[in-house]
């Protein structure tokens, strides 16, 4: 930790010394441009994560923001691809769960009953099934990560950080346009629409339509005869209708209504052997072929995969009191189907069917008080209700009949939080917070091996926080801030186990953010220390998947993101991060190994938590006639990454990196656009995720692998 600090303390000197005194205007560090600027300078960035709109430099937290038009012009489509461009973020899919982890803190849980680690909220919604809200990005205007604990204005399940997914909304201007890309190797066709617009003279009424379609083939080819013949495809269809009421200048309203559904194979699943190479594989799977990524082919009798998702929001905003009040009502339903094989033979050893159904009710009220006074502060209140009903039937070939593992799972949460900072100089603010939250949970549990069960619970728990910030001039600020956060206990599903407890961390932060060179350079650098107790990890336990709490956990680490506008053609992006996560103690089982008994993994690094990654792009802007023409070329790398807690070789992926490449192209009044891009461009398979079942079944090491090559070309139009 230590030399953490220091190296935030020398960074922050010498940007200080080298840029201070020639900053001019206050400017922030943008993750993503949306356009190139016509002067040498960089774009603000205006974000959320305060509760109200704030420029990232006045934010104190860790934050990155990236537009929809920056996210459209870099073939970004979902959450999971947005992870390299943001330090100590890893992204990943298993099954139909979205698995999102901020500084090894994540939500790689599959089971009903826990919840994840990284909150993520759609138009300030809390969803606890993120469902297709991570893999469709349709008409996004915003998406906000910030790292670390947010345990007073985001609350719930915010210990490793939040996620907010914000949509562009109904515009006073008649607004349409249409975008389409066609990939190859494998086919790629993805199409997108929205109009916008008022809907009277008066402009009382607006409205907004957006439509989505995505399909991709899929990477991996299935050489089993009897199952699907592409594995990890994609056919998505996603649709939002908004209805917006101005009656006044001081009152809006607006409805919200969207519906997405997926239809697919699934992905292809590896089988990588067992954690000890004197293990041999069970009998039956003896000599069976395996698949190769390097090949892109696969094994699978059965894949299937569908979600659908409903949501519908109501909000308003009224200025009052020379403040904004807010509120918010919103539900949302799921459902998950899938039929997958995952032991990458043709054997038909075993195979799992998943069913998720999911009803989500949620509201919130929120105070913003005038952002000019020196006293400025936020007050909210919100509650949520989720029904869970998820049934998983696995079947193994040496049983007479699958294990069935059913849970029906209620969940009711309350929270009730306030935020405050006092300019006590022109430079200075100090900022403190404090929030409440209620969790109360009831679970029927059903195992057709063992029985049934009921339990409920409750927990509580008093989350704050309390810093400093300081404008060391006109562009550049510092802060400091000592933070809890909070993650409810559960249960899991399935497992009749007894309620596991809640997570809590504690979190120290400084960072630095400002603007040097006139501008033309922009810095984000933050160092934390994290401790954690009775850290939530998720485990294959028997056939089952359980959480479990481990006793403690240290995270220390480093981040930095750099803007640098060398001319005005000429941009460079880079990020790094160094993450030092390790479990303090942990006395647990593997159950892939039982003859090991108890075994404790104090200082194993924590899953998803690789203790170096970095990323750096360059962007060169070509004036023509017509237009704009922009090249890039981005290269993200990663170091080891472990999947578990137990820190096996083969549960594992080694360092790598990935490059990308693209022209794009602007009319001179950005109403036309067109791109070819070639992502992953040296088509290095890299894994995803990966488990290792339980010695009942073979302790058998399986994963998935993130996207191939992809090439393809977009059009698009805007008025």
């Amino acid at each position: 930790m230590h030399k953490t600090f220091w190296f935030m303390g020398l960074s922050a000197m010498a940007l200080s010394v080298a840029g201070g005194a020639s900053a001019q205007a206050i400017q922030t560090v943008p993750a993503a441009v949306p356009k190139a600027p016509t002067g040498a300078q960089l774009e603000e960035v205006i974000v959320t994560a305060s509760r109200r709109n704030e420029s990232i430099r006045e934010t104190p937290t860790a934050v990155s923001a990236f537009g929809g038009a920056a996210l459209a012009k870099a073939q970004v489509a979902d959450l999971s691809d947005l992870a390299p461009m943001t330090p100590n973020v890893q992204i990943s899919s298993l099954n139909t769960t979205s698995n999102v982890t901020i500084r090894g803190i994540g939500n790689s849980q599959v089971t009903a009953g826990s919840d994840p680690g990284v909150a993520l909220h759609f138009d300030g919604v809390y969803l606890a099934q993120s469902g297709l809200v991570t893999s469709t990005f349709l008409d996004i205007n915003r998406v906000e990560v910030l790292r670390g604990p947010q345990g007073t204005l985001f609350g719930r399940n915010a210990t490793g950080g939040a996620i907010n997914v914000l949509p562009n909304l109904p515009t006073a201007d008649l607004s349409y346009g249409a975008n389409a890309t066609l990939g190859a190797d494998p086919a790629l066709v993805r199409t997108s629409a929205f109009v916008s617009g008022p809907l009277d003279s008066a402009d009382a009424w607006r409205g907004r339509l957006s439509l989505q379609q995505n399909y991709n083939q899929g990477f991996d080819k299935n050489l089993a005869p009897n199952g699907p013949r592409r594995l990890g495809d994609q056919n998505t269809y996603s649709g939002r209708a908004q209805l917006q009421w101005l009656p006044n200048e001081t009152f809006t309203a607006r409805l919200e209504v969207e519906s997405q559904n997926a239809n697919d194979n699934g992905s292809a699943f590896y089988l990588f052997g067992t954690p000890d190479p004197a293990q041999p594989l069970p009998a039956q799977l003896l000599g069976a072929p395996t698949g190769d990524p390097d090949k892109n082919t696969a094994y699978a009798n059965v894949g299937a995969r569908k979600l659908s998702s409903r949501f519908v929001l109501v909000t308003t905003d009224w200025q009052v009191a020379g403040g904004d009040l807010k509120t918010s009502y919103s539900y949302n339903r799921t459902r998950q189907f899938t039929n997958l094989e995952d032991d990458g033979t043709p054997v038909a050893f075993a195979s799992a069917i998943f069913h998720q159904h999911a009803h989500q009710h949620y509201a919130e009220a929120l105070y913003a008080s005038d952002a000019s006074k020196a006293l400025t502060f936020v007050v909210g209140a919100n509650y949520f209700q989720e029904q869970v009903f998820q049934d998983i039937a696995v079947a193994i070939s040496f049983l007479p009949v699958p294990v069935n593992l059913r849970g029906d799972v209620e969940t009711k949460s309350y929270a009730a939080f306030g935020h405050a900072q006092y300019a006590f100089s022109p430079a200075g603010k100090v900022f403190a917070g404090v929030r409440y939250s209620h969790d109360a949970k009831s679970i029927d549990d059903f195992n057709n091996f063992v029985g049934t069960l009921s339990q409920s619970k409750s927990w509580a728990k008093v989350t704050y926080e309390a810093g400093l910030t300081y404008d060391l001039s006109r562009a550049i600020t510092g802060y400091v801030k000592y933070a809890t956060g909070y993650k409810s206990g559960g249960f899991s599903s399935g497992s009749l186990a007894p309620a596991f407890n809640p997570e809590t961390d504690k979190n120290m932060e400084v960072g630095l953010k400002g603007s040097y060179f006139d501008g033309k350079l922009q810095a984000n650098l933050a160092a934390f220390h994290t401790k954690y107790d009775n850290l939530q990890v998720n485990q294959i336990i028997g056939v089952s998947s359980a959480v479990t709490n481990a006793a403690k956990a240290t995270i220390d680490g480093g981040e930095i993101e750099l803007v640098a506008r060398i001319s005005s053609r000429l941009r460079i992006e880079a990020n790094g991060a160094y993450l030092d996560g390790k479990f303090d103690k942990f006395l647990t089982q593997d159950s892939s190994r039982p003859a090991l008994g108890v075994i404790d993994l104090a200082g194993n690094r924590l899953p998803d938590a690789p203790r170096f990654t970095g990323s750096a792009g360059l962007y060169y802007d070509l004036p023509i006639s017509s237009g704009m023409l922009t090249f890039s070329g981005r290269y993200d790398w990663k170091a080891r990454r472990y999947f578990s807690e137990f820190n096996l070789p083969i549960n594992s992926q080694a360092a790598a990196g990935r490059l990308d490449l693209a022209v794009n192209y602007a009319s001179q009044d950005e109403r036309f656009t067109a791109s070819l891009f070639a992502r992953n461009v040296t088509d290095k398979r890299v894994r995803s995720q990966e488990y290792v079942i339980s010695a009942i079944l073979g302790s058998l090491a399986i994963g998935q692998f993130a996207p191939g090559r992809q090439i393809g070309a977009s059009l698009g139009y805007r008025f």
